[in-house]
């Protein structure tokens, strides 16, 4: 048997004073190594950009400066379109976000098909659906445009 403390017979050398009668607590003082993740930023960064967009694109600036009316009336009817094309009421540039959301979906589809190389029937599924809702969301934004001139 030797006099050394357990700690000091594992390889750990310590510079510490210590009573040999008492335990020597196994306490780590040491600055934790922190590392920051690589992925998730990005993708948050993407999400607020492609947000950002959609909401310059829908008219979200417009809304927030000129308080436009939710939606205009007639006699007869209700109208979500306003009829001239510098002033639009706050459920137009909704729906218009609406359409450009549903865009971005699609080309994201169309994107996240590539992760599917080798299997031919999911990535066919893929684009086919990301196609159609591009598709769906420009004839959309032009079926709005053509209320509105």
């Amino acid at each position: 048997m030797s006099n050394k403390q357990p700690d000091e017979e594992a390889g750990r050398s310590s510079r510490i004073p210590w009573v040999p009668v008492f335990k020597k607590p196994s306490i780590d003082f040491r600055i934790p190594d922190i590392e920051l993740p690589y992925e998730a930023p990005q993708k948050y960064l993407l999400a607020v950009l492609l947000f950002l967009v959609v909401f310059l694109l829908a008219g979200g600036l417009y809304n927030l400066t000129e308080s436009p009316l939710p939606m205009g009336q007639t006699t007869s009817r209700l109208m979500p379109v306003f009829q001239s094309s510098s002033e639009q009421f706050l459920i137009e540039s909704i729906i218009a976000g609406l359409f450009f959301a549903l865009g971005s979906g699609g080309f994201y589809l169309v994107r996240y098909s590539t992760r599917f190389a080798y299997d031919l029937r999911t990535s066919l599924t893929l684009i086919i659906i990301g196609i159609v809702t591009v598709l769906i969301a420009s004839g959309g934004i032009l079926v709005l445009y053509d209320f509105k001139i």
